[in-house]
This record gives structure tokens, sequence and C-alpha cells, in this order.
């Protein structure tokens, strides 16, 4: 397979990639919207709990610095994740600041929901494609999420 930059000699085509990588984001996230608006949770909230699923119980400050938002504002993000029976707080060791965020049995349940239900919006979206153009598509698809993946490196070695 040739790399992008042989094959897409004409420079029409590499901007119609870009806009549809862009358009295709903006669809993603207007239909990871509508999904949160149905599930009465937002955007920071769902963060917060992927967080949490994925590394395990953390602090408000670890939060806090995982989203670039201020202590008290994860506070009422985390006090309604846990008003909604997402998320507990639980104190750990001496100090009475030390308390962690736990995803609870709903939570996660929840985070299984969204999940499944974007996954079967992708289903649909990508039903009746070719097994070939899939093939393609995913070797494509993996080729940019690596230079995205690299970029991203070089990016924050600079900060």
């Amino acid at each position: 397979m040739k790399n992008l930059n042989q094959s897409l000699t004409d420079s029409s085509e590499r901007d119609e990639l870009v806009d549809n990588l862009e358009r295709m984001t903006d669809d993603v996230m207007l239909w990871r919207h509508k999904l949160l608006r149905n599930e009465r949770l937002t955007r920071p909230g769902l963060f917060i709990m992927y967080f949490v699923s994925s590394k395990g119980p953390l602090r408000l400050k670890e939060c806090s610095a995982s989203l670039g938002v201020s202590k008290p504002t994860v506070t009422k993000i985390v006090d309604n994740l846990e008003k909604d029976g997402f998320v507990t707080r639980i104190k750990e060791g001496e100090d009475r600041r030390n308390y962690y965020v736990h995803l609870t049995d709903e939570g996660r349940k929840r985070l299984e929901s969204l999940n499944y239900q974007l996954e079967e919006v992708f289903r649909k979206a990508t039903d009746g494609l070719a097994v070939e153009d899939v093939r393609r598509l995913n070797l494509s698809l993996r080729s940019i999420r690596e230079k995205l993946g690299s970029i991203s490196k070089q990016g924050s070695k600079s900060d």
C-alpha cells in the first residue's frame, strides 16, 4: 500500500479527506452530546466517570488535573454524579481531605449503556460497507491515529 503522501497527489483529495475527518468528528461529538443529554449527564461528568473507570479511584485533585478545571468545579461535578448515584466518595487514610472518587455499579452500568448506544450508531453508519472497504478504512484510520498520537507526544514535550 502506498503511503498517504504518494497516493494523494491531488490536493483536492487530501482536502476532502481532512474535511470528512473534521465533519465526522463533529458528528460523533453531536451524537455523544445527544446520548449524554438523554442520560442527563454532562461531558465533564462523563470524563470523570471514564477516568475513574479506567484508572481506578481518584482524588478530586487528580480529577481536576485530568479535566484541566479548578477543584471547586470538579467538586460540583462530583456532587451531581454522587447525587445521581454514579460515583461515591470514600475517605481513605488519616487526612480528612483525602477522599477518593469511586465509580458505583450504577455508574458502571451507565457507562456500558452509553458505549453500547454509541457503538450502535457506528454499526448503523457502517452497515453495508464492503469487507475490502472496511479493511482499507481500518488501515488508514489506524495510520492516522498513530500519527495523531505521535504529534500529540511531540506537542506535550514542547509544552
